[in-house]
């Protein structure tokens, strides 16, 4: 009967030591299964086979192609029901008001962004955007916080040697420094309140490569890299994106 009463104990034990687990799963639908991914691009070209076969091969990832503008109607609430993170490789020059709205009450209820490379020219003419994403490539001279900013500068097939600003992170975790063959920006806007996670002391490019914030309920990450094959062959790129979209989604 003891043998008996202990088991039954031992049991219930076990039972209420995993039922917060379970909840925590219900809560999260990101943390079990693959992680539901759209993945934005369109407004600049790119190599499209190399880089969704990057996507193709992460095992915890199951990824839908959304062309912008043709599909920036989906960008709104209830969109977090089916999707855990978006990642945005688009440069579009811009949508509607409506769907800048929807955006805004998506991200407000919450979903990951991954903001790659050139998305940061993206929306050029919506200053939400920039807020956002903690960034801004200059296409045309303006004015942000009081600060006036010249057109933004790019150069192709640089070497750029990278440093890891916060190496406790979970998106940079067990990443060290590293070099990468990549394409540079200069003279872009960074918002001063994101954190950062990468820089670089390249003369062509602006020393924040990576930040991290949030908007509204939404994980938010911007990451420079990512020009074209040569930048999505380095490991250390494709561990820190994947890593990323990790984070976003919760994970």
């Amino acid at each position: 009967m003891k043998c008996l009463i202990s088991t039954t104990l031992l049991l219930a034990l076990l039972a209420a030591v995993a039922m917060p687990a379970v909840a925590a799963d219900a809560a999260n639908p990101a943390a079990k299964g693959k992680i539901r991914v759209l993945l934005t691009f369109g407004g600049h070209g790119f190599e499209e086979e190399p880089f969704f076969a990057m996507f193709d091969a992460m095992p915890d990832v199951r990824y839908t192609k959304a062309p912008l503008p043709q599909s920036a109607d989906l960008l709104k609430p209830g969109l977090e029901k089916d999707y855990d993170v978006i990642v945005m490789y688009d440069m579009v020059g811009g949508i509607s008001p409506e769907q800048q709205k929807a955006f805004v009450a998506l991200l407000k209820k919450g979903i990951g962004v991954v903001s790659l490379h050139h998305n940061m020219g993206a929306h050029s003419d919506w200053g939400e955007f920039r807020k956002i994403i903690g960034g801004k490539f200059i296409l045309k001279p303006c004015e942000i916080d009081g600060q006036q900013y010249a057109v933004s500068g790019w150069s192709h097939d640089e070497d750029m040697k990278v440093t890891v600003a916060d190496k406790e992170h979970p998106i940079t975790k067990g990443v060290g420094d590293f070099e990468i063959h990549d394409e540079t920006y200069k003279g872009y806007y960074t918002a001063p309140d994101v954190k950062v996670l990468l820089k670089t002391d390249h003369p062509k490019n602006d020393p924040e490569l990576a930040w991290v914030k949030d908007y509204g309920k939404s994980r938010v990450l911007y990451l420079m890299l990512g020009h074209d094959s040569k930048a999505w062959a380095n490991p250390s790129f494709v561990k820190i994106l994947t890593q990323g979209i990790d984070w976003a989604a919760g994970r």
